[in-house]
């Protein structure tokens, strides 16, 4: 049961999936996620300084290695459940509670979009704020009680984390909550 719950959060958290309930990235699909794959002449956003590329300084992180095991342990997941996978489009790491199956909270890197270019169709969409970062808060009421908080980081790269099968949406939403705000200070942003 566990591989058909894990494999169903790589599908949502791909970002790739046309099925309804799953938040994806519109435009072309991409060659490959690996690190070190994004395009060093693409600078960050507007208002950006020269030379500071938000896009390529993600590309670089482990999604695993985001957020300490101490740190894992204190929003209720367990560190030695962490699940990396880089498959197509997916590039993200995924967290369940001891000895349960559920809830799962993915962190998801994604250096070739931005929140802006997520295909929020079917979603109910509020715009928050992860310390000084924008983000958005996006709800699905299905099934897999999915809350997803996207932050914004530049044009060209944001970062989600995923909850699903947490009870309630409302439990889904604290925990990613609490999860990109613990994620939020070692994100790669612009000087400015």
């Amino acid at each position: 049961m566990w591989g058909t719950a894990l494999g169903l959060v790589g599908l949502l958290s791909a970002c790739a999936s046309a099925e309804q309930g799953t938040a994806v990235a519109v435009g072309p699909t991409v060659g490959s996620s690996l690190p070190g794959s994004a395009d060093p002449s693409v600078g960050g956003g507007p208002g950006e300084p020269p030379g500071v590329d938000v896009a390529a300084e993600l590309s670089e992180m482990l999604p695993c290695e985001i957020l300490s095991d101490e740190e894992i342990t204190a929003l209720g997941f367990d560190p030695e459940t962490a699940t990396f996978d880089d498959v197509g489009l997916s590039y993200d790491c995924v967290y369940r509670l001891a000895h349960e199956a559920s809830p799962l909270m993915a962190i998801h890197l994604n250096w070739r979009r931005s929140v802006d270019q997520l295909n929020l169709t079917n979603y109910t969409v509020e715009e928050i704020d992860v310390g000084p970062l924008r983000a958005l808060r996006i709800i699905n009421k299905t099934l897999s009680e999915h809350c997803q908080i996207s932050v914004d980081l530049s044009e060209q790269a944001h970062v989600s984390i995923y909850v699903h099968y947490a009870g309630t949406v409302e439990q889904a939403c604290a925990l990613a909550e609490d999860t990109a705000a613990a994620v939020e200070p070692v994100l790669p942003r612009s000087l400015s």
